[in-house]
């Protein structure tokens, strides 16, 4: 693990404090070397602290380590288990939106044939109503050739009628015979008549042809209008059976749209919610992982700080042991009482002089205290 700058000015503050804890280590063992009186507190207090445990401290931390693991690994599990249904929801909802998407697709299709229809309809109602139209003008164009025609005929038998009338006959008259005026008159009455009778049958037999004719094509157009007028009647039957279908499936693909609407925001809001949920839970992880890293780092550097306070108080131990050597008379009589003492001195359970390490190296402290000495 590295080391960060904060932790490297600690251990810059450790270093001092070891220095001061030098100075007064060599002031406590002048104190021992001129006062006897303490050798029973510091006898006692060694028989005490000699029953504890010395691994104690190193045990809590353990301890804690794998409850604080323990722990964390339920939450992991917990966060697991919501976030797999968080995912069976979001699954749930997502099919959901496809089953609407397909059947607003469906329904789609279905305006769009009724709107290919209807226009088709439309067309062919056009289209009938074109050729009724056309129709209709070809009617009022028979009917005025009709009138036209009579007109013709009215004036054509007039001027037949005009012209009979102003037939001359010149007669010659033998002046050597007595004519027989009687049947001269008889005669050409005759010859008048057959004349006016003949001219009366052609005139008729015409206008009743021109009569029939004329009558007969009105007849087939007439016909012709009552079926498209008959038409047109059942494509407007059709159009507002198609245009009241139309008004209908407009209702229900709104419907259908509102629903899909609705049902889109509400799994728009759910997938929000689960991925709000689920980066939370990942973050949590994450600070839980930081954290336990940081305390693993945390209790390897206590371990390599008590490993090089361990290797300074032996060394203390060890001068201590030699200036004792060194020291005359009556600390060699009392070499016994006091190797207690010393040991107390340089060993992890300096509790009168120094504090207990549970009480100095706490995890997360940050920043170890100094050693105390009364």
């Amino acid at each position: 693990l590295d080391i960060d700058t904060e932790f490297q000015a600690v251990r810059q503050q450790e270093k001092e404090d070891i220095k001061v804890l030098n100075n007064q280590f060599v002031t406590l063992i002048e104190k021992v070397q001129s006062l006897e009186q303490q050798n029973k507190i510091l006898t006692t207090r060694w028989n005490f602290l000699k029953d504890q445990d010395n691994s104690h401290s190193d045990s809590d931390i353990k301890a804690i380590y794998e409850q604080y693991v323990s722990k964390m690994n339920q939450e992991m599990k917990a966060l697991n288990f919501e976030q797999e249904n968080l995912e069976s929801e979001l699954a749930k909802v997502l099919s959901t939106m496809d089953a609407f998407r397909s059947k607003y697709e469906d329904e789609i299709r279905l305006c769009s044939g009724m709107e290919f229809t209807f226009m088709e309809l439309k067309k062919d109602l056009d289209v009938s109503t074109l050729h009724r139209t056309e129709l209709e003008v070809k009617l009022k164009g028979l009917q005025e050739l009709l009138e036209l025609k009579k007109t013709i005929y009215e004036q054509e038998l007039e001027e037949l009628l005009t012209e009979i009338k102003d037939i001359s006959v010149v007669l010659g008259i033998d002046s050597c015979s007595r004519p027989d005026l009687g049947r001269i008159v008889e005669d050409v009455r005759a010859q008048y008549e057959a004349l006016a009778l003949r001219s009366w049958e052609e005139a008729e037999a015409l206008t009743r042809r021109k009569l029939t004719d004329s009558s007969s094509q009105p007849g087939s157009f007439g016909g012709h209008l009552l079926d498209s007028r008959r038409e047109i009647a059942d494509l407007n039957i059709r159009i507002q059976k198609l245009r009241s279908c139309i008004v209908s499936q407009k209702s229900q693909c709104l419907y259908l749209e509102e629903h899909i609407r609705e049902a889109g925001e509400q799994g728009e809001g759910t997938l929000r919610d689960a991925k709000a949920k689920v980066a939370g839970l990942e973050e949590a992880l994450q600070r839980s992982r930081e954290h336990m890293a940081h305390l693993v780092r945390e209790y390897q550097e206590l371990m390599n700080i008590k490993l090089a306070l361990d290797v300074e108080i032996l060394t203390y131990r060890k001068l201590v042991e030699g200036e004792e050597n060194r020291t005359p008379g009556r600390m060699e009589t009392s070499d016994s009482s006091q190797s207690p003492d010393l040991t107390t001195l340089t060993g992890k359970n300096f509790l009168p002089k120094i504090k207990s390490k549970s009480s100095l190296f706490q995890p997360g402290a940050g920043k170890l205290p100094c050693l105390r000495i009364y």
